[in-house]
């Protein structure tokens, strides 16, 4: 589950994931139901344009001006900030990390902020279903917070 701009909210598993997918595709699945979450919350404001209702309402730019600053300072100041946020985020996919869920069940390879893959650190039995959920549920909700999400 996300929200409407794509953020990861929760996730769970169907009680049939076992003989579905198994514990050699449990992971890639997880991943694959969180993107086509976000591909459908992407979706939602071109349907809802398509049909004519308003779009969403856009969120506030991310730097704001300093009162008093002219419109040709504040462009330039901007245009800075701009390069400087590119740079960062050039930086930023680059740098290789892992992030482990807390029971040592699911592992995260992230590159930057966007997820590589995951895969399952120990083999779950189907009993294992509550603590693979929890474990991955804690996995990406650290990394929304490292993505400053939450």
């Amino acid at each position: 589950m996300v929200d409407a701009l794509g953020r990861f909210v929760d996730l769970s598993l169907h009680p049939s994931w076992w003989s579905a997918l198994g514990p050699g595709r449990v992971a890639a699945g997880l991943l694959e139901a969180l993107e086509s979450a976000r591909m459908k919350a992407a979706l939602v404001p071109m349907i809802l344009r398509r049909h004519g209702y308003a779009p969403l309402p856009e969120r506030e730019p991310a730097h704001a001006r300093p009162e008093g600053e002219s419109d040709l300072r504040a462009q330039i100041a901007d245009a800075y900030r701009l390069i400087d946020d590119a740079g960062k985020r050039l930086r930023e996919r680059e740098t290789l990390r892992v992030v482990d869920g807390p029971r040592g069940l699911f592992r995260l390879h992230l590159r930057g902020g966007r997820i590589e893959r995951a895969e399952l650190l120990a083999r779950p039995v189907p009993g294992d279903t509550d603590r693979l959920v929890a474990d991955a549920r804690e996995a990406l909700a650290e990394l929304a917070k490292v993505r400053g999400e939450l």
